[in-house]
């Protein structure tokens, strides 16, 4: 480190000070950066997700104040089709749940 002296006493120069003091903050600087674009990478699709989620629920609240609930006219691949995202659900949380914490080894 650049120092002045002063009698006796060395200073350190704030300038060189200031430098050190940039490069060691850059790590973290990067570190919060790539967290921040992570939880991006999953804030945008849920918000579409959640649009997606919302329509096809007030739709099918819509589709049941008119017609009632389906079973007099649903068949099987109907009744499979709905089934589908509790499957799905029931599938990604039991996946959380075997894996752990999602850490990758």
């Amino acid at each position: 480190m650049a120092t002045r002296k002063f009698g006796v006493d060395l200073v350190p120069n704030t300038d060189e000070a200031e430098k050190i003091e940039k490069i060691a903050e850059q790590p973290a600087k990067q570190a919060n950066e790539q967290a921040r674009q992570a939880w991006r990478g999953w804030v945008i699709p849920a918000v579409g997700s959640m649009a997606f989620f919302s329509s096809m629920l007030i739709n099918g609240f819509k589709n049941y104040r008119t017609y009632g609930f389906p079973t007099h006219v649903f068949n099987r691949s109907d009744w499979i089709l709905l089934a589908l995202p509790v499957v799905v659900v029931a599938v990604a949380l039991s996946d959380i749940v075997i894996e752990g914490n999602g850490d990758e080894a």
